[in-house]
């Protein structure tokens, strides 16, 4: 078994595809099936079913079995090749959604700027989906999404819970402390998804087809949109206004039948590299110091 062989595998694990696999990993379907099979050479026993004519495979029983194996063996590699290694800086490369990386975490992302030793830092900003995806294929070490999406191979852990709040300019000469979602005008909502429940409680309020004139997917832009006109307004976590609070440009109204809260939640794969409790650690003692 080479290490081609059990990416290849592991790629055709998650996806039961060759054509995807081969998609994934840029290799011919030619190529991913002659190393599938030399893969199965190899270890002695089936890993895949294949049936003529059909586009998806299914793993064997024995296939399901050897994926934690393949996962144990590409830890054992990883192992290897940092005894290898000349330097032993540490390496971090984290996902998150947006909302999350431009309020919630930028207390730990200036944390681990200033951590001493010094550690190399990679930061991405991607949908929830994608990051799920990137830490499964191990090209990032830890991510923050607000989905829960079941994988075999994902441990989940919920972070932070956010109430959330309706977000105004000071000049809003319909402020009030305390507001019911019928007293806020569909015409001048700065609509942003947070998530499917959230979605759920928008459209008990507002007709979704006549709401929504505004509809975005950046924090700032929800921030560029209020300053252009004082009557929008936004729902938002109450985490934003922590972001912007220097500014005295806004205030926030607590709903009276709020939307459910907006969970955050951790991601780790099941199998740690040698040095991913090393990470975990670091990422936990800064996000207790923050949250």
């Amino acid at each position: 078994m080479n290490i081609q062989e059990n990416e290849i595998f592991l790629t055709l694990a998650r996806t039961l595809s060759i054509t995807k696999t081969a998609e994934i990993l840029h290799l011919a379907q030619s190529t991913v099936s002659h190393r599938l099979k030399a893969l199965e050479n190899d270890i002695g026993f089936i890993l895949v079913e294949r049936k003529r004519g059909q586009k998806q495979i299914r793993l064997t029983q024995k296939g399901q079995e050897f994926i934690s194996i393949a996962h144990r063996w590409n830890t054992l590699i990883e192992e290897t090749h940092s005894l290898k290694s000349a330097s032993p800086q540490l390496s971090l490369s984290i996902a998150s959604v947006d909302s999350l990386n431009t309020t919630v975490l930028l207390p730990l992302y200036q944390k681990l700027i200033n951590h001493t030793p010094k550690c190399r830092l990679k930061i991405l900003t991607k949908t929830s989906p994608e990051i799920y995806e990137l830490v499964e294929k191990r090209e990032i070490d830890i991510g923050f999404v607000l989905r829960e999406i079941n994988s075999s191979n994902i441990i989940i852990e919920p972070i932070l819970s956010e109430q959330m709040v309706v977000l105004r300019t000071v000049g809003d000469k319909n402020y009030k402390t305390v507001v019911h979602p019928s007293e806020l005008d569909p015409l001048y909502e700065v609509f942003f998804n947070w998530s499917p429940t959230y979605l759920i409680w928008h459209n008990r309020w507002w007709e979704p087809l006549l709401s929504r004139q505004l509809e975005v997917d950046t924090i700032y832009l929800i921030i560029a949109a209020m300053l252009q006109d004082q009557r929008h307004w936004a729902v938002v976590p109450k985490s934003i206004l922590r972001s912007f609070a220097e500014t005295k440009i806004f205030v926030i109204s607590e709903l009276s039948d709020p939307p459910p809260n907006r969970v955050c939640y951790k991601i780790l794969h099941r199998y740690p590299h040698s040095r991913d409790a090393q990470k975990e650690e670091l990422i936990n003692q800064y996000l207790n110091a923050i949250l």
